[in-house]
């Protein structure tokens, strides 16, 4: 089943500070996910305490905030290193 993905800005910012090679990895990951949701290299799963927000894996230790406005619609709210991510969400 292939989903549709947008960035929120927020996504976009933080994106933007993430050095080059860990950018590319998010977006490979985010082109993945569009194609394959399940794929289970993403770990794709329920963000904890937070309905309709997930997480997915771009590569060892950062983390990519997905929010289902849709069955197949995500949006692409924030990215970052493992421990900045979940600081920033609560967890």
């Amino acid at each position: 089943m292939k989903v549709r993905l947008t960035p929120a800005d927020t996504f976009t910012k933080a994106l933007k500070r993430l050095p080059p090679d860990r950018q590319k990895a998010a977006i490979r990951a985010l082109t993945k996910f569009q194609t394959e949701p399940a794929l289970p290299s993403l770990d794709f799963r329920p963000l904890a305490g937070a309905p309709g927000y997930f997480i997915i894996d771009p590569q060892a230790g950062d983390r990519i905030i997905l929010r289902k406005e849709a069955a197949d619609l995500y949006v692409a709210v924030d990215v970052g290193p493992h421990d900045n991510v979940y600081r920033r969400w609560g967890r």
